[in-house]
């Protein structure tokens, strides 16, 4: 199974929302994809429930790019993820690099997401990854094994492999990151899919994921080249010509 998928972040208002949905649908019920590629989608909130009618019948997993643990409450401005989930989400994120940084995400909240996320039958997509300057002095796996750790220390070995996680060095995310090369990556990710095999009791998370400035050029190497299981994509899957290039590069990959 490769996975391919894209959060929108902030962007996209209903409308275009709903119009990119509508034509990857049918782009895709006239080149169905082989069962082994699972395409996913992360709009906005606002746009869950019109994405989830556009998609309706097509083999595309909706996630919500953030939810609050509570089930309900005094959370102004937040969702939780009953709320997201009735949206039609599948999965949700959390852990995202700009999260922590702008909105004080920690290792503990994106524990207690994880959990709630497993307890409404959500797939917990956990986002880790190093800055520039942890990278700079060597000590990537140590920081990156730690985030995954703490991630999943509120789940049971079972619920570990229901999980994502999805290795975004902070330093080569946005228009302003350096991409990150298959060499560079490949060690980080062996790390994280050994300590998710040793929390899970020897079968490890459901997909490692890479993502960080991912695009159709460097998409098949970093398939080939690194443990990743699939890629999360940022603005080179904003548009439905751009996600249908790099689902056809997975679709390539499972063929071989």
């Amino acid at each position: 199974m490769v996975w391919i998928g894209t959060s929108w972040k902030m962007n996209k208002t209903i409308g275009e929302s709903r119009e990119y949905a509508r034509l990857l649908a049918e782009a895709l019920a006239e080149t169905p994809l082989p069962d082994e590629v699972r395409p996913f989608i992360l709009p906005a909130h606002t746009s869950l429930a019109a994405v989830r009618d556009q998609l309706a019948g097509a083999p595309v997993l909706l996630g919500a790019q953030n939810a609050h643990w509570a089930p309900e409450g005094a959370g102004t401005g937040e969702v939780s993820m009953r709320m997201v989930a009735d949206a039609g989400a599948q999965l949700v994120e959390m852990g995202h690099s700009e999260r922590r940084e702008q909105f004080g995400e920690t290792d503990e909240t994106v524990a207690r997401k994880a959990r709630a996320a497993v307890d409404h039958g959500l797939l917990p997509l956990i986002c880790v990854g190093e800055p520039g300057a942890v990278r700079a002095a060597g000590d990537a796996e140590r920081f990156v094994t730690a985030q995954v750790r703490a991630a999943l220390s509120r789940l049971q070995p079972e619920e570990i492999r229901q999980t994502l996680i999805a290795y975004e060095p902070v330093w080569a995310i946005g228009a302003g990151g350096t991409p990150a090369t298959p060499e560079q990556v490949a060690p980080v990710m062996s790390r994280i899919a050994e300590e998710a095999r040793r929390l899970g009791a020897g079968a490890g998370c459901r997909a490692l994921l890479y993502g960080g400035g991912v695009d159709a050029g460097n998409a098949a190497a970093l398939l080939r080249e690194t443990p990743a299981d699939g890629l999360f994509v940022g603005r080179a899957a904003w548009s439905v010509d751009g996600l249908l290039r790099l689902l056809a590069i997975g679709r390539r990959y499972v063929d071989e």
